[in-house]
């Protein structure tokens, strides 16, 4: 796999949802650490507390981190993935959003609404490669073909 991928994980919780719920699958599913975790509080627009999580892994972590994300999407979502991946290209990073219900469950399931937001970037110098970049990276990472 080639070197210097990076990805975030960005998420939102509100007062009402628990950070050990999200803490215990991200750590089951991915190996990410409490302590790996960036936690900043903000104030909501009643005064409810929202915590914003987010994680950096670079290299090897995020090399490991996607190839454990590719094997845990369902080969329909993949195929889907795969079809529809340069409306998931945005500045040359790659992006995928799953359901926080879902990980708690540790299903993934695709979610536009209050997701978990996931950003794998991997350069690329020419343009009208990134998305043939991405499908290499899906397909080199993927167990079931």
């Amino acid at each position: 796999m080639a070197k210097n991928t990076v990805v975030k994980i960005d998420l939102i919780l509100h007062a009402t949802e628990d950070f050990k719920k999200i803490v215990e699958p991200l750590n089951d599913l991915f190996g990410i650490d409490e302590d790996e975790i960036k936690k900043h509080e903000v104030s909501g627009h009643f005064g409810n507390s929202i915590l914003m999580l987010h994680i950096d892994l670079n290299k090897k972590r995020a090399d490991q981190f996607t190839k454990k994300l590719v094997s845990l999407i369902p080969t329909d979502m993949l195929t889907e993935l795969m079809e529809n991946i340069e409306g998931r290209i945005f500045e040359s990073s790659l992006y995928i959003r799953f359901s926080k219900q879902g990980l708690v469950r540790k299903i993934l399931t695709f979610e536009e609404k209050d997701p978990i937001r996931i950003a794998i970037y991997r350069p690329t110098y020419v343009k009208k490669e990134i998305p043939e970049t991405y499908r290499k990276l899906l397909n080199e990472n993927n167990d079931k073909t």
